[in-house]
């Protein structure tokens, strides 16, 4: 029924295609397939905002974003779980230009440790909210993250320090060979927290990229080892951890890719993609004794991730006003866990899991008139699983040269993690993908590119969720969620300065069990910002905030957090053409707040650095 109703609407947009007199709207292509079109409730990130905000790591980036939820158990070491619309950690695919990077193997579902990328080799952040099954297959059920690495024209030293043992050190070079161009970047971050906690980040980007008249054909490579040491998840932190004995993470990973676009005239591009993702886990747990919640037993984890990817497709300019995207992907993944997890007696956990999923997949594009719609579909085929299929529906309508409506309609899906799975403890086999269904609609004024104001309403349902039954002792599909809720937005400027900017989200989660309550959904939260311009010099304020949410560890059980707001503050001087100086100060006023149970952030932190450009 769906493809049958896919080949309805597509067939109705064609014949509008045809019949279309007006100038076709641009439609921008960023990241692999995503469309960003006027109105639409996505997000970027370019390099220029990044020096503004001067943030210490990329989790302290993303708490900037609008409408995404982040929080860490720990500033130094400790895991960060990020939630776009209410959706869990995992339900948002993560990639590194294009390259999906999620890791299934982990105990989080998937659920991707953004402490392993460097802000250093980030050029620009592209934010999807919303279901995007329908181009990029599972997990980007509630949204996506793509980080564009950097140019292949840098060429910089950059070094920041601060307290709490922060340093952050990064070398870019880069040359130019005809019509070949190369680049190479290297960092190296460190901070240090209470109880021995600390994170210790090495990454490295290399790239090369030559460009003919018809083609472009790169080179991506990046690795990056992290060691860190933490209070674990559920612990409690230094308020309540028993034992007061922290979690050692020590973890690798390794991404290769090539990328080819070929014109073949002015209506028909190929794209062929190709990546390798290697990701390596050591986790030394040493447990956490029962509280109100039953404890974990200690445990020696090494886990592993190996995934191919091939991506084909073709753009083809049907019409000036309609573009039809098809393509074809087939990934092939292999996860293993070897360790140990003590009762008493040492208990293995090994296991290994294979997975190939084949797609298919199309998105046409037209606009006609003041009107722009989209439909995307995907077709996948995964072993041990039934095939799928995921639909988008988008469109947007110009009502005036200052107001935009757009609506979209997607249906996706998830499938289990290795863990879920294959855990020899708590995988169950039968697992079956978990499912979403997406709608929003949004209105957006723009008088001029410094004076925009938005407000959009989504409604999302998350059903077959994967669950632990602890009478069962095992994985289960039981739970559904519904969340719905506003996002407002607001960025005005008068004649540049001062430049004031406001996000806030309303978030209304609620579960098929009325006694359960999800961690980490405050109903409220976002951001204010007011930066002022001096010549050369930028000073940027910012305050965020969240209201009550709840969270819980295995010592207190489930407990409801104060909201809080905390203020910060940066400042950017280009001192010469080559020479910047900035510095930053997060909860400068102090405050005492919990992102998580136990772990207790209370003091100002500050950095101070300069970035040098060469030739």
């Amino acid at each position: 029924m769906k493809f049958k109703l896919f080949l309805v609407v597509l067939s109705i947009q064609s014949f509008n295609a045809f019949s279309a007199t007006s100038d076709v709207e641009k439609i921008t292509i960023f990241g692999n397939r995503v469309s960003q079109q006027s109105g639409q409730p996505n997000h970027i990130v370019t390099r220029e905002q990044i020096n503004k905000i001067a943030p210490s790591n990329l989790t302290d980036l993303l708490k900037h974003i609008p409408h995404v939820q982040l929080t860490e158990t720990s500033l130094a070491g400790g895991l960060p779980f990020l939630s776009i619309r209410g959706g869990e950690t995992n339900f948002t695919l993560i990639m590194i230009d294009g390259v999906i990077v999620n890791n299934p193997t982990n105990s989080r579902g998937g659920g991707f440790d953004f402490n392993q990328l460097s802000l250093s080799i980030i050029e620009r952040v592209e934010i999807y909210r919303g279901g995007t099954s329908a181009i990029f297959g599972g997990e980007a059920i509630s949204g996506a993250i793509n980080f564009i690495t950097k140019s292949t024209n840098s060429n910089s030293i950059a070094i920041d320090v601060g307290n709490k043992g922060y340093f952050q050190g990064s070398a870019s070079v880069s040359q130019q060979f005809n019509n070949t161009s190369a680049l190479i970047t290297v960092s190296r971050q460190e901070n240090k927290g209470l109880y021995d906690s600390y994170l210790k980040n090495n990454n490295l980007l290399l790239k090369l990229e030559t460009v003919s008249k018809f083609s472009k054909h790169a080179m991506l490579a990046t690795y990056s080892k992290q060691n860190s040491n933490a209070f674990g998840e559920d612990s409690g932190g230094e308020t309540f951890a028993l034992p007061k004995i922290t979690e050692t993470r020590d973890s690798s990973q390794k991404l290769l890719s090539f990328s080819n676009t070929v014109d073949f005239d002015n209506s028909i591009t190929m794209f062929a993609n190709l990546s390798l993702l290697d990701h390596e886990e050591f986790i030394v747990n040493p447990g956490i004794f029962d509280g109100v919640l039953s404890g974990i037993p200690s445990s020696d984890i090494v886990s592993r991730y190996k995934k191919s990817d091939v991506d084909i497709f073709a753009t083809w300019g049907v019409l000036d006003n309609w573009q039809l995207t098809l393509g074809a992907n087939q990934k092939y993944a292999k996860g293993s866990n070897i360790g140990t997890i003590d009762f008493g007696f040492q208990v293995p956990v090994d296991y290994t899991l294979k997975q190939k999923t084949s797609s298919v997949y199309a998105e046409s594009k037209s606009t006609y008139h003041d009107v722009f719609v989209s439909i995307g579909l995907r077709y996948d085929d995964s072993e041990d699983f039934s095939d799928e299929l995921s639909t988008r529906f988008n469109i947007n309508y110009q009502l005036s040269q200052e107001f935009n409506f757009f609506a979209v309609i997607d249906e996706g899906y998830k499938l289990p993690s290795f863990f879920a799975l294959a855990h020899p403890l708590v995988g169950n086999p039968e697992l079956t993908p978990e499912r979403s269904r997406n709608q929003e609609i949004g209105l957006q004024y723009s008088a001029d590119e410094n004076q925009k104001i938005y407000i959009n309403y989504f409604y999302n349902e998350y059903s077959d969720l994967v669950d632990f039954d602890a009478v069962l002792f095992t994985s289960v599909n039981r739970s559904n969620v519904t969340t719905k809720g506003v996002e407002f937005g607001l960025n005005t400027s008068s004649y540049s300065w001062p430049y004031l900017a406001i996000d806030v989200t309303y978030l209304d989660v609620k579960t098929d069990e009325p006694n359960i309550k999800l961690r980490r959904r405050p109903n409220w939260f976002g951001n204010l910002s007011l930066d002022f311009d001096w010549n050369y010099f930028t000073l940027s304020t910012y305050l965020s905030f969240k209201s009550d949410f709840y969270d819980s560890s295995i010592p207190t059980g489930l407990v409801k957090l104060d909201g809080y707001g905390v203020a910060g503050m940066s400042g950017n001087w280009q001192y010469s053409e080559r020479i910047r100086l900035h510095f930053a100060v997060s909860n400068v006023l102090s405050k005492s707040y919990q992102e998580s149970v136990g772990f207790v952030n209370d003091d100002a932190l500050f950095k101070f650095g300069i970035n040098y450009v060469f030739k």
